[in-house]
This record gives structure tokens, sequence and C-alpha cells, in this order.
């Protein structure tokens, strides 16, 4: 791959310091490869969605060139009826890249866990080579947060506190939840969860107004090691927190985990 980004480099630079139109670029060998080598496929649940990949040359043709794609199902574990692949992919003539969508459906059969696809291209001729001749395709199904059936009465399995039930409402900031009380002993109770496009959650430090028999206020912070676990995975109605309770300036209690679940 190393060989083809060389190659693609030196021909934008040809083309960015000369004006001719027209030309068409013929070496001995033409370097072919994919551009990425792993794609991300969320597959929106019980429907499909899809993926472009992109098959690239360090030289133009004339011609159409058309090569084989097809599933390596001995490194592949997606179950064959939530992805369909079409059998070549084409790199247009005058142009150095060609392009085959994936498409990915639910079907019932997949979850949170992550499913590989693993492609293969083929039917290369005497004067092309690649070094990237398979890649890999994350399966894994994604549901779309829609608050007003989201939100509700959540159970909670607590690392620190009894466990209990909460009121989860939408926050008043765009891109937050509020664990309603969840510190009921300050003035400041209710927990404010922000989140992004990927349900990736992050949460200020707060008081939790509770004074630890260690000798000072307990704190609620993110967890440093785990940043980015923290999840609100709609397709279970679960929220997820990797926390650390901690006394400032006294020390820390190992990282938690506290696991809402609606009811």
């Amino acid at each position: 791959m190393k060989k083809l980004f060389i190659l693609l480099i030196s021909v934008a630079s040809f083309i960015s310091c000369s004006d001719v139109d027209g030309v068409t670029y013929n070496d001995s060998s033409t370097y072919l490869g994919f551009q990425a080598s792993t794609y991300n496929l969320p597959v929106v649940v019980n429907s499909s969605s899809t993926v472009d990949i992109k098959f690239v040359a360090s030289s133009k043709s004339n011609v159409a060139r058309t090569y084989n794609l097809s599933v390596v199902t001995e490194e592949s574990n997606a179950d064959p009826l939530t992805y369909s692949v079409p059998a070549t992919i084409t790199i247009p003539a005058n142009s150095y890249e060609g392009v085959a969508t994936i498409t990915g459906t639910d079907n019932g059969l997949l979850d949170f866990v992550v499913k590989k696809l693993v492609l293969e291209v083929s039917g290369l001729n005497a004067k092309e080579s690649t070094d990237t001749e398979r890649i890999t395709i994350n399966m894994y199904e994604v549901c779309p947060l829609v608050m007003e059936d989201f939100v509700g009465v959540f159970s909670g399995n607590l690392y620190y506190w009894d466990n209990g039930d909460y009121d989860i409402i939408e926050g008043s900031a765009p891109n937050t939840l509020e664990i309603v009380d969840f510190f009921p002993s300050t003035t400041n109770p209710n927990l404010v969860l922000t989140y992004d496009a990927d349900n990736n959650v992050t949460f200020a430090d707060q008081n939790t107004g509770y004074y630890d028999s260690n000798g000072g206020f307990l704190w609620l912070r993110m967890s440093a090691a785990t940043v980015g676990t923290s999840k609100i995975d709609p397709c279970t109605n679960k929220i997820t927190l990797k926390v650390k309770y901690y006394i400032p300036n006294l020390g820390a209690y190992p990282d938690g985990e506290d696991i809402f679940t609606k009811q």
C-alpha cells in the first residue's frame, strides 16, 4: 500500500503542475488497493444500512477495469443472511477509483456484538499488483435514540450506592439526559449525562453530598481508564456508566460500573 500512496502522490503532483487535460497515465505496472483496510457497517435495528468501499489505482486506463469481489468465508463470522456483496468492483474508464456498495440487513440476527465480514479482490492482470487485496467490514446493530420512547423509570444496579429505581428524563440542554435525584443530599441532585452521535456518554465531576466515613465528601467522576465506554444502548434500553468515586486530597475507590435498565 505504501507503493500505491507514493505513486498516487506522484501522479497528483504531475497533474497539479501541468495544464494538459485528457491525458491517460499508464505505467508499466499499476498498483491497486482498497482505500482503507477496515470499514464499519452499523446496521439500524430491523432495517438495512450500506457502506461504500473504494478500490483505487495508481494510474488511469481508457477502458473500464472490473475485478472479482468475494467473501473470505473462513475469516468471516457474519451470518450470510445479514449481508449482500456485489460479485465485482469496477474502476470506470479514465478514473482512479471504483466503488462497491455493501449492504447489511438486521434480519433479527445482529446485535451489539461486532461481526466480521472479510472481502477479497481478485482478477488482476499481469501488469497489475496489490498488497491490500483483503478488507474487513465490522457489522453491528445500532438503534436510533428516540427520546420519548427511551426516557422513563429505570432500575439501577449501582457500584457504590444501594440499588433502586430512578426517573430518567430529557435534559434541558441539547443531547443530555438527567438521572433525577441521583444525589438527593445536594442542592444539584440530578446527574446530567451528555451523549454524542454514537451514544457515548460523558458527565462532569460532581459532589455527591455524602460524607464518607474515610473523612471527606464523596465525589463522582468518569473513570479515566475507560473513557468512551460509558454508553446509552437504545437497543436494550440500558445506560452503562464507568465511574470513579473519590474523596478529594484523600484517595479513590476502584473503578466501578453503574447500570440503569428501563423497566
